[in-house]
């Protein structure tokens, strides 16, 4: 593994799948335990994961900046209406971090659409459905920009968590490729 290929497995909010972003996807999501155990166990090397999303505490490697994204010239009908949303089903810390923000402004919404990956949030959110919250890393998602007219999100916290024993070497890698990732 080198600084420009990383390992990665539940985080599908990187990146769109369609566009190279120097993450490696392992297979379809895993719960957050599941990825951590795996380090544990041995047969993952290193694990990235939003700290709120799992009991085991890694090593801190920055936040996760979130930025919301329709298809241009989206507008959300108006209130009292609520937003219509799209979002990787529960559990997803992000999808709980839209509602639990827009919840604070005061602004209701409701899902219209969720997907168990995020090709399949991008799929609806192409349609013009809704809108979706997703992370700000590289260039929005073909067919979306960002959407100022919500408020905005603060970043997740990610976590970093390394097998005991993996080369020290490849862990100091990934280290900081996610940090760099993750670097505003």
């Amino acid at each position: 593994m080198t600084a420009e290929r990383l390992l990665e497995g539940p985080q599908a909010h990187l990146g769109d799948p369609g566009q190279p972003s120097g993450v490696v996807r392992l297979g379809g999501p895993l719960l957050y335990a599941r990825l951590v155990e795996a380090v544990e166990r041995g047969s993952v090397d290193v694990a990235v994961y939003a700290t709120e999303a799992a009991a085991t505490e890694g090593v801190s490697v920055g936040g996760l900046p979130l930025t919301w994204h329709a298809v241009p010239g989206w507008e959300p009908p108006t209130a009292p209406a609520p937003v219509p949303l799209v979002a990787i089903e529960d559990p997803c810390a992000i999808r709980r971090r839209a509602i639990a923000t827009l919840a604070e402004h005061g602004v209701p919404a409701s899902v219209v659409g969720d997907a168990g990956y995020l090709a399949g949030v991008l799929d609806i959110a192409r349609t013009g459905q809704g809108v979706a919250l997703l992370a700000a890393v590289g260039p929005a998602p073909d067919g979306l920009s960002p959407y100022s007219g919500l408020p905005p999100v603060p970043p997740i916290r990610m976590s970093a968590l390394a097998r005991p024993g993996a080369d020290p070497a490849t862990v100091e890698a990934a280290f900081s490729a996610v940090r760099d990732l993750l670097r505003p």
